[in-house]
């Protein structure tokens, strides 16, 4: 097949999957944390007003400390786009659309991410499409998302998790593709705000910074170090110190210093007071998590079997400089995945979360191996071998199984969404909803109308409503 027609039939892959996942999207509920951030509910006011939760200095608790940057964005988000998008629809429809088209621009935008790590040097069209389209069966939005989902189906979740890791992967990328050199000035509009605001960016960011930043300068340090066997400790150290890019030096060291201040912030956080388990049980509850994960559905062992597969075929076809890159590559995996598993009972214990291991806290773990497996895949599709004809049918088969997992369900929030019709329509003060669904809520119906106050103050936010109008259901 030409090379034209490959580039048509990815790029028309890739667009049909966006669209599909936009629809899926579309038709997902609201959660029921929506309310209590974006109103805010008092307990989540004071991180609004101290971004960078220098409060506990003076010994003060309250939720969430060192997440100012997730918070504040998300806030702004329904308070400006929503209603932006009541030009075109209605504003129940616009909550929806507002976000799906977010959901939709980030799962574009860690495909992309994903794509351009996986393809570091090499970003032809063909290259660069056949690495996104590697990468992009594994977004589901329904099929294996709670085993290994990558965009939330909880527009709260979708700020707290995917976002970061976007703008995470954002941060890394020049250093990636630098190997070393010079970076662009341009870069530099981005990295220093990034490196101050992604450590108080969701439960995740600090963690991965503190494990990659400081792994990377120890790493380029120690190289240094060796190559001045016949100096004194001293100068090795200072000569290992100076061959550190300058701006990496800065970044990893900044991005690191405000992590560990993120992660002292963190333990002023009112919202881990409360049950826990000591740390001798969380570790077996964390096998149980991953056992449960590997095994509930067929995400993760269809991408580990892709993985495996490709390190076998690299071993007897590619080259040895190839071969040497993902040796290299696959070291610094493990090294990740083994440190963020040991580190993550630390903090990833909640009520609601015994197991520790959730789809949401291993993301990095997903989108670590997603990336590994595009790449791996790339350096077979690159090499001239005999059976690459048949290795790339076998890739397209692999592909469409994940994606076909992903079945269309385009009426998760029908129920919810005429029901905030009805509240919108209906004049009066309390609203009797005749629906059993969920509306803006996790797991419980709101039975009384004092427990729908937030929800209330948020759909007049969102022009729903004129006024303040409660509601309840029977």
């Amino acid at each position: 097949m030409q090379k034209n027609n490959i580039i048509l039939l990815l790029g028309l892959f890739l667009l049909l999957d966006l669209g599909y996942s936009f629809f899926q999207h579309l038709h997902v509920a609201l959660d029921g944390d929506l309310a209590a951030i974006v109103v805010p509910a008092d307990k989540y006011a004071k991180v609004l007003h101290d971004p960078f939760g220098l409060s506990v200095l003076n010994g003060e608790r309250y939720c969430a400390p060192n997440r100012f940057f997730v918070h504040g964005p998300m806030v702004w988000f329904f308070r400006q786009v929503p209603q932006a998008l009541q030009a075109f629809v209605s504003p129940v429809e616009s909550i929806y659309l507002a976000c799906a088209i977010l959901k939709t621009l980030l799962q574009l935008a860690l495909i992309w991410l994903l794509a351009a790590f996986a393809n570091a040097g090499k970003m032809g069209k063909w290259e660069l499409l056949m690495a996104m389209a590697l990468v992009t069966p594994f977004f589901q939005t329904f099929g294996y998302n709670l085993q290994m989902g990558i965009i939330e189906k909880s527009i709260t979740y979708t700020f707290f998790y995917p976002l970061p890791m976007a703008f995470l992967l954002a941060f890394f990328l020049p250093f990636y593709r630098s190997r070393n050199e010079r970076l662009h000035p341009f870069h530099h509009f981005w990295l220093l705000p990034l490196a101050i605001a992604l450590p108080l960016s969701g439960p995740l960011v600090p963690g991965v910074l503190l494990i990659l930043c400081p792994a990377v300068l120890l790493f380029l340090g120690w190289q240094a170090y060796q190559k001045q066997a016949q100096r004194s400790i001293a100068i090795r150290a200072m000569g290992a110190l100076r061959a550190i890019p300058t701006p990496l030096l800065f970044y990893f060291i900044l991005a690191s210093t405000i992590s560990l201040w993120s992660l002292y912030v963190g333990s002023f956080n009112s919202e881990s007071e409360g049950p826990t388990v000591a740390l001798a049980n969380r570790y077996p509850a964390l096998l149980k998590g991953l056992a449960s994960i590997f095994t509930l559905k067929l995400g993760f062992p269809l991408l580990t079997l892709g993985i495996a597969g490709n390190l076998f075929l690299i071993g007897k076809f590619a080259n040895g400089d190839e071969r040497k890159d993902i040796k290299q590559l696959g070291k610094w995996l493990a090294f990740f995945l083994l440190a963020y598993l040991l580190l993550l009972p630390l903090g990833g214990y909640r009520s609601y979360r015994t197991l520790i291991v959730r789809h949401d806290t291993i993301l990095p773990i997903t989108l670590a191996l997603v990336l590994f497996y595009a790449k791996t895949a790339l350096v077979l599709l690159r090499n001239n071998w005999p059976q690459r004809h048949w290795y790339a049918w076998g890739l397209a088969a692999l592909s469409l199984a994940v994606t076909a997992a992903d079945l269309p369900e385009f009426d998760h929030n029908a129920c919810e969404k005429a029901a905030l019709e009805t509240i919108s329509r209906s004049t009066e003060r309390k609203v009797k909803l005749e629906s059993d669904c969920l509306v803006l809520a996790w797991k419980k119906k709101i039975t009384h109308p004092n427990a729908s106050i937030l929800n209330a103050q948020l759909l007049q936010i969102l022009g729903v409503t004129k006024e303040e109008r409660l509601y309840y259901s029977e």
